[in-house]
């Protein structure tokens, strides 16, 4: 791993163990955050089987999630996985945590910075779990996979041809 991965994946994973901590630590305050979207909440989980409709349950769920993925993030075992679930939970916890259509004044100034931060958080992930070290994606390295099959069966269709021919020939 370069070094550069290496600094820059625990780094910014930090930021989501101690918010996942912080959320296991401190259900109760984040779950009363979450309460405006109660309703919504219960409409999605309607749709998504394991989903819980109890923003508790859902704030410890999302906390479990950032502290075992922003672990595997900082270690460096299976990073795009951990990012892409990361990005997953950071876009609900953003828009619960900042609210910037609901306040004015400063109050919606310093929301308005949260969730700036909050999306440059995002497109960190973004890039970590696009980010394969250098090597093709699983899509390319299958279809050169099969380019290569199929040019050795058309390579040893064309040796039994000519051993056919040679065989004949003697």
């Amino acid at each position: 791993m370069s070094p550069l991965r290496a600094l820059a994946r625990p780094l910014l994973a930090s930021a989501f163990i101690v918010d996942g901590v912080d959320a296991l630590r401190h259900t109760d305050e984040h779950a009363a955050r979450a309460q405006p979207f109660a309703p919504t909440l219960a409409r999605v989980s309607e749709k998504v089987p394991g989903l819980p409709s109890d923003t508790r349950s859902l704030t410890r769920l999302i906390g479990a999630v950032q502290v075992g993925a922003g672990v595997l993030l900082a270690t460096g075992k299976a990073p795009r996985v951990a990012a892409a679930a990361l990005a997953v939970v950071t876009i609900p916890t953003a828009v619960v945590r900042h609210p910037v259509r609901s306040t004015s004044g400063e109050e919606r100034r310093r929301n308005l910075v949260g969730l700036l931060r909050d999306g440059a958080l995002l497109g960190g992930l973004i890039f970590a779990a696009e980010d394969r070290q250098g090597r093709p994606s699983l899509g390319w390295r299958l279809d050169n996979w099969r380019a290569h099959r199929a040019e050795i069966a058309e390579v040893r269709a064309e040796l039994k041809e000519r051993l056919k021919e040679v065989k004949q020939a003697a």
